[in-house]
């Protein structure tokens, strides 16, 4: 679901169409003063230029001749609609609906640095006994996590999370899967899929590791920027070499995080959970670079028995030995070809990416899901921040049906082989 108009853009944009339509100076006035404090307190920001512009210049002309006031009027009507449009297409999104039994409560960690690896922020994402606090948590635990305009309106959105709701009653261990952020991503890019997961009795928790996640901020205010280039430049042999070599490194330090992470759960670190979670036998799953980080773990850590990657590059030989989830962008044409003279170093990565998971295809226990109609960012929350796919440049799907495909496959999938590892028991000990 989506909210198409907050309230106070709504009052702002009737004000300007009707100060257009029966233009008076103090109704002019009134509305310039109401787009401003809705511009600065609202959530559509810049949205709102156009009707600012428009009613600025309506009054700019109020006393001048005839044309020049029908010629305001049209640019002031103009710009509340155009307005108007603005906010309908990238609305603030709201929370698809939980599909699990259970509400979702959420929790935020801090693991002291130690010798080997520097403070770590974990958000920890469960299902939650009934009743309770109903007030629900932040999308983003930093408004600054918000991309930029047009879609920056996700940092005002909620999730269906609780803050700090009491866990699920019950004496059964829960099964717990970690979710791996994208290569300058955080650990909230994904929270409609970590929330869906919860809501059929998984605990998910997500890392944010300092120096590659998009920006991690701590309790104390101090913020670590991510130290990785925004854009990965594939464009030569050396670039992707280069690429290639700096991916190992962050997978190397992902490792040693995640598993701090994951003892620290063990000794206590989160008291609400305590003796709740089966960390024997753990999942993870991730998104683009995160899935890349699933399969390495997954290749490496007997105790990781499934994983899934979402659309991200299989990098390196090793492949998983037990159960794994490929999840892919709709197959380019070229994909499906045999190489050509002339291909570029980000395609020659591609394919060879695409080798390697075909050949662990041949394994038992894998399944891949190639999601027609998407692109990469379709795999996060990106897909909520407007109501056209193309223009959020997620494909052509809408937004609930791919978020269904996937959290459908992740339930299913980690619910079978986590499952298996826990003498058949579903998510909840049913």
């Amino acid at each position: 679901m989506i909210h198409f108009l907050s309230w106070p853009e709504g009052i702002a944009c009737l004000l300007a169409v009707t100060a257009a339509a029966w233009p008076r100076r103090s109704l002019l006035l009134t509305t310039l003063g109401v787009v401003a404090i809705t511009w600065i307190f609202g959530t559509a920001g810049v949205f709102l230029f156009p009707a600012a512009v428009g009613t600025l210049s309506l009054l700019l002309v109020f006393k001048s001749g005839r044309r020049w006031r029908i010629a305001g009027r049209f640019l002031a009507a103009g710009g509340a609609f155009f307005s108007i449009l603005l906010c309908l297409v990238f609305p603030v999104p709201e929370a698809p609906v939980l599909t699990g039994h259970h509400p979702v409560g959420t929790l935020t960690v801090e693991l002291p640095a130690d010798a080997v690896s520097p403070t770590l922020v974990a958000q920890i994402w469960y299902p939650a006994r009934s009743g309770g606090n109903p007030v629900r948590s932040r999308w983003l635990p930093d408004p600054v996590l918000a991309p930029e305009p047009p879609f920056h309106r996700i940092s005002h959105a909620f999730s269906n999370a609780t803050e700090g709701a009491d866990l699920l009653d019950g004496p059964k261990k829960l099964p717990i899967v970690f979710y791996e952020h994208s290569w300058t991503g955080h650990r909230a890019e994904n929270v409609a899929q970590v929330e869906a997961m919860a809501s059929h009795g998984f605990v998910v928790v997500a890392v944010d590791h300092p120096g590659q996640a998009e920006r991690v901020r701590y309790a104390d205010g101090s913020v670590v920027p991510s130290r990785l280039p925004a854009q990965l430049d594939l464009s030569t042999d050396k670039a992707v070499s280069d690429f290639e070599a700096l991916a190992e490194e962050c997978l190397s330090k992902r490792i040693v995080e995640i598993a701090r992470v994951r003892h620290a759960l063990r000794e206590g670190l989160a008291p609400k959970l305590e003796g709740r979670l089966a960390l024997e036998q753990t999942g993870i799953f991730g998104f683009s670079f995160g899935g890349t980080c699933a399969l390495r773990i997954c290749s490496q850590d007997a105790s990781f028995v499934a994983g899934a990657n979402e659309d991200g590059f299989f990098l390196g030989e090793d492949a998983p030995p037990g159960p794994f989830l490929f999840f892919d962008q709709e197959m380019p044409d070229w994909l499906s070809q045999p190489a050509v003279a002339g291909e570029g170093s980000a395609e020659e990565l591609t394919r060879k990416s695409e080798g390697r998971i075909r050949a662990a295809m041949g394994r038992p226990d894998r399944e891949r899901v190639i999601v027609d109609g998407t692109r990469h960012e379709s795999f996060c929350d990106r897909i909520f921040t407007c109501r056209i796919p193309r223009l959020a440049r997620t494909g052509t799907r809408p937004a609930a049906e791919v978020h269904d495909i996937i959290t459908s496959r992740l339930v299913a999938f980690f619910s079978t082989y986590l499952a298996a590892h826990r003498g058949g028991k579903t998510p909840t000990g049913e």
